[in-house]
């Protein structure tokens, strides 16, 4: 379908309105400031629109409209900021504090999770005071949460802190994710600092929903053999990905396929193209049967939905498939672009802050490209033969939606998985067919004999599925890792791609051209960037915690040296990204302690020299000087919850700066902290952030 601008008027609405919530999401302004300037473009709005009577009046009233568009996206986003919510319960000085449980409790290791909504803050004093905001909580494990349910009121002691930012480079901004999500802060509740005030005081549709996604899963549960298929069932129905073994988990991450195990647009899709095939039986004799079928699908789409917990990647598809079904029964030829902006435009108005999410984002993309490139695509080759003819189409609609989200993810993600479009031949139709036979269990559930064998045949669909995952699992080569793109090479790639789409609508070679030119900056600036890192011999010293961990990084090799064995969990959090961002393409670790060591290092008695810096560990059994005073150091490191004496350390030390380790616990850290500060001593805490020294 050709695409022009005019035709499009939702896009024109949506794209100001996103350009002024990124502006204002990184840029202060006073929120009265937006509301006065909201109103008087407005009244100018009303004002030109009434007085357009020629050519350069109409321009005055188009500017002023996008103007009037950029500053409603600022105060959208500046309104769900926690500086513009003077009831946040942040701004009070309270000791306990009234919440709603807001979510499902998510089991973890020794806590439940939860988000709590803040409905009354308490003082020492008793005096009570009404009060919002979302809470991120951590309940201790006990049998009184087995009880506990979404709408649920409790009474707690509120020791809340705010959610640190990330301490190394590269590391996932948790912080900044919450803040988009309109959680500022965490707190731990420990067993006996919480009661139960009433039961289902809120959120009766969510907590409804909830209920009957477990009563499903129950279902699942029961007529599935086997664990390893019902995990798989439950996660593609449901998006249930917790019990999911690990191994297979990450062979759906290998290969490409994981946004199966996740309720999204493609299950929508799927369903919303069953039902159509299915009504297409019933031929449409008068508007009556059309009108029945449009709220047939609609139901039936926002029911599934509701049952699936309306995850924000359903309720984007539902939004869109439900905009696209209106469009076949008013009989209009729909543009799917504006539908798709419209899809957008109404997510944006309930929240603005869905634009920062990497799934919304991931969706849209997506979904642009499968609109623009794969008709394109799919006419680049025709065949007679109809199971050739259908792989081609589904590869055209894979490559298309992959051409937006490629460089995003690889910025995200920093991987591409090489053979997703061989693993997509298998996982969408196997998918759908998880995905029907699930959901066909629910009312086969009421005739057991029936339901025994549908499960038994999703389970043997299931076997299938997780026999061909793991073969493309174990072929060499499934998967590209360390890739890693600046924020400006992601936008110049997501504005060449968008050139290439104005080439393939319009047909100019202009478009093209500056296209390839784009793209052949980027290869030049990532080849000049990893020659700048690769030449690059610096320290760094990680922020990992209940650990202390250096990296020594020469021409794309690094050596980390640490106190204690460094854990896969605590590699992957703090320091992979870095090497993605450093180029990092090999690596070794090492105990500090250990003999064994490289050229320019030198371990012993406390005493570490790399490349000419020298350091100093002061542990809680070295406190006594076995040397000469001063010695002479570049860092003093504070480790292993030593004691700290500031007169001693001024007479027996001479240093650059001191460095708190990262292995210290937090009551040690909070000592040292406060006497470093009171005693005007330079120095750098590792639980804060990393440290690195050029070489």
């Amino acid at each position: 379908m050709p695409y022009k601008l005019q035709h499009i008027p939702l896009l024109k609405i949506l794209i100001p309105i996103v350009a002024g919530i990124l502006a204002f999401d990184v840029f202060s302004i006073s929120f009265t400031y937006l509301t006065i300037s909201i109103l008087l473009l407005f009244g100018v709005l009303l004002i030109s629109h009434f007085t357009t009577h020629h050519s350069f009046s109409k321009k005055i009233n188009i500017v002023i409209t996008f103007l009037f568009l950029f500053v409603l996206g600022a105060w959208m986003i500046r309104s769900a900021k926690i500086e513009n919510q003077s009831n946040h319960f942040s701004r009070y000085k309270a000791d306990f504090a009234k919440g709603i449980i807001a979510a499902p409790l998510e089991e973890k290791e020794n806590t439940y999770k939860t988000v709590l909504q803040i409905e009354q803050v308490i003082d020492s004093l008793g005096n009570a005071q009404s009060s919002s905001g979302k809470l991120l909580v951590y309940f201790k494990k006990d049998s009184c949460l087995q009880t506990v349910e979404i709408g649920d009121e409790i009474l707690f002691q509120l020791k809340a802190k705010t959610v640190d930012a990330p301490s190394n480079l590269g590391q996932f901004d948790y912080a900044n994710y919450l803040k988009h999500k309109s959680i500022y802060q965490q707190a731990y509740i420990p067993n006996g600092s919480w009661i139960l005030l009433s039961k289902h005081k809120r959120y009766a549709v969510d907590r409804i929903s909830n209920n009957i996604g477990m009563y499903v899963q129950s279902i699942l549960k029961k007529y599935i053999p086997g664990k390893e298929n019902f995990t798989l069932a439950d996660g593609i129905l449901l998006g249930h990905r917790a019990d999911i073994d690990m191994e297979l988990y990450n062979a759906f991450a290998y290969t490409g396929i994981l946004h199966i195990l996740s309720v999204s647009g493609l299950h929508v899709g799927i369903i919303y193209g069953m039902l159509l095939f299915f009504l297409s039986f019933i031929p449409d004799r008068n508007r009556k049967i059309k009108i029945s079928k449009f709220i047939f699908i609609f139901c039936f789409i926002w029911i599934f939905t509701f049952v699936t917990g309306f995850s924000s990647a359903c309720v984007r598809a539902a939004i869109l498939f439900s905009l696209l079904n209106f469009g076949r029964l008013s009989k209009e030829n729909v543009n799917n672009l504006n539908l798709l902006a419209g899809a957008a435009l109404i997510q944006l108005l309930m929240n603005p802050n869905n634009l920062f999410d990497i799934g919304f984002q991931l969706s849209y993309l997506a979904m642009l490209g499968l609109f623009i490139f794969t008709n394109p695509i799919y006419s680049l080759f025709y065949s007679r033969f109809k199971i050739i003819d259908w792989t081609w189409k589904l590869w055209s609609a894979s490559i298309a939606a992959q051409l937006f989200t490629v460089p995003l993810s690889i910025y995200y993600f920093g991987n591409f998985p090489t053979y997703f479009l061989l693993a997509n031949i298998f996982a969408i139709p196997l998918s759908s067919v998880i995905l029907w036979w699930s959901m066909a269990l629910i009312p086969l559930s009421f005739v057991p004999v029936v339901a025994h064998w549908v499960g038994y045949l999703d389970a043997l669909s299931i076997k299938i599925f997780i026999q061909f995952t793991y073969f493309f699992a174990h072929l060499p080569l499934g998967k590209l890792f360390n890739l890693y793109v600046t924020p400006l090479q992601l936008i110049v790639l997501l504005f060449s791609i968008l050139l290439l789409a104005f080439f393939v609508i319009q047909r100019k070679a202009v478009y093209i051209f500056f296209c390839m030119s784009l793209w052949l900056s980027t290869i030049l600036f990532s080849y000049a960037y990893n020659i700048q890192q690769w030449r690059k011999n610096e320290i760094i010293l990680y922020s990992v915690p209940k650990n202390f961990v250096i990296g020594i990084q020469q021409k794309g090799y690094q050596l980390l040296l640490s106190k204690d064995s460094i854990q896969t969990k605590s590699f992957n959090f703090c320091i992979q990204n870095s090497h993605r961002i450093k180029r990092i393409k090999t690596y070794e670790n090492k105990l500090l302690k250990d003999s064994k060591t490289p050229t320019n290092f030198y371990f012993q008695n406390n005493l570490a020299v790399i490349y000419n810096k020298r350091f100093y560990f002061l542990t809680h059994t070295n406190t006594r000087k076995t040397f000469a005073i001063p010695l002479d150091i570049d860092y003093l490191v504070l480790s292993d919850n030593c004691y700290l004496n500031i007169e001693q350390i001024k007479s027996n030390y001479k240093f650059q700066k001191i460095i708190v380790s990262s292995d210290n616990d937090n009551y040690h850290q909070k000592i040292y902290r406060k006497i470093l500060q009171e005693s005007k001593m330079p120095f750098h805490d590792l639980n804060e952030k990393a440290f690195i020294i050029s070489l």
